[in-house]
């Protein structure tokens, strides 16, 4: 059954270029933190593999964006649990849409039930470590910052506390989508996955709850990939459906925090493909079954 697929391809946790001009990105408290914008709305999350519809306003406005992290166990694989290091409870975490000319306000909480400091760094922020300097949040704790949308692509975004590749490899990274000024072309279905690695003590498929191996991770020896999250959660109750005759985009990342993605689609190729997520250089011809 042929489908028609677009792809978006984002950037893995390395930065390739670093902007200064324009920064927004500055520390809040609370009340202090202000936006000329006078049109104010609330992001609209979905857990993945869903995507939050597509920005439909005129003009940019603030747009807030609460996000909590967590630590909490789950199911990597058939009676194999772990406990994941999350931005709002899902790995990954919410993918984010705002649209260029945006004031993001990002209002990041540490659940009180966390044992460790948490942060966001969104490759998308011209400023300080992509916001992680103003967010380093002990368990319990809420920081705030603001920043503009000035560059349009598809974005990782991460934890940024020490020590950043055990905090990534735990399950804290996410999408965010910076729509250009006049939105993307509209599609049938829109999906979201990200690969992700696991290293756990115990081999691939040992049963009961598994810890995190940290000499795994340094010699870059997974004991999972997966997509989304979780062997098999992109089947069943999480396939990615769609019908004959309909557009599919998908917005596909990388998590890491050591291997590539050669994500591809068995049986189907791209009508597009958007290298490293640069919309700006949409239908151009990058064709082919993966990417």
């Amino acid at each position: 059954m042929k489908r028609a697929l677009k792809a978006l391809l984002a950037a893995t946790v390395v930065v390739l270029v670093a902007v200064a001009a324009g920064i927004a990105a500055r520390e809040a408290a609370g009340p202090e933190l202000r936006s000329r914008h006078t049109a104010e709305v609330r992001a609209m999350l979905a857990a993945p593999p869903l995507v939050p519809p597509p920005v439909d306003r005129v003009g940019p406005a603030k747009v807030v964006v609460e996000l909590e992290t967590t630590e909490v166990k789950g199911t990597l694989a058939s009676n194999v649990q772990y406990t994941f290091w999350t931005f709002g409870g899902t790995v990954p975490g919410p993918i984010i849409r705002v649209r260029v000319g945006d004031t993001v306000q990002i209002k990041l909480k540490n659940a009180k039930g966390s044992d460790y400091w948490h942060s966001i760094d969104l490759h998308a922020v011209n400023g300080p470590g992509g916001g992680a300097g103003f967010t380093q949040v002990e368990p319990g704790g809420k920081k705030a910052f603001e920043w503009k949308a000035l560059n349009p692509g598809l974005y990782v975004y991460h934890c940024a506390t020490p020590h950043i590749p055990t905090h990534v490899a735990n399950g804290m990274y996410g999408l965010i989508l910076v729509e250009p000024e006049k939105g993307l072309a509209r599609v049938d279905r829109e999906y979201y996955v990200m690969q992700g690695e696991l290293y756990t003590k115990g081999r691939t498929g040992e049963t009961g709850h598994q810890a995190y191996d940290v000499q795994k991770a340094r010699d870059e020896r997974p004991e999972y990939v997966v997509f989304n999250g979780s062997i098999g959660a992109l089947m069943d109750t999480g396939a990615l459906k769609g019908k004959v005759g309909e557009t599919v985009r998908l917005f596909v990342g990388n998590g890491g925090p050591n291997l590539i993605s050669s994500f591809h689609v068995i049986g189907e190729v791209f009508d597009a493909v958007y290298p490293e997520g640069a919309i700006d250089f949409a239908e151009r011809s990058c064709r082919g079954g993966g990417s």
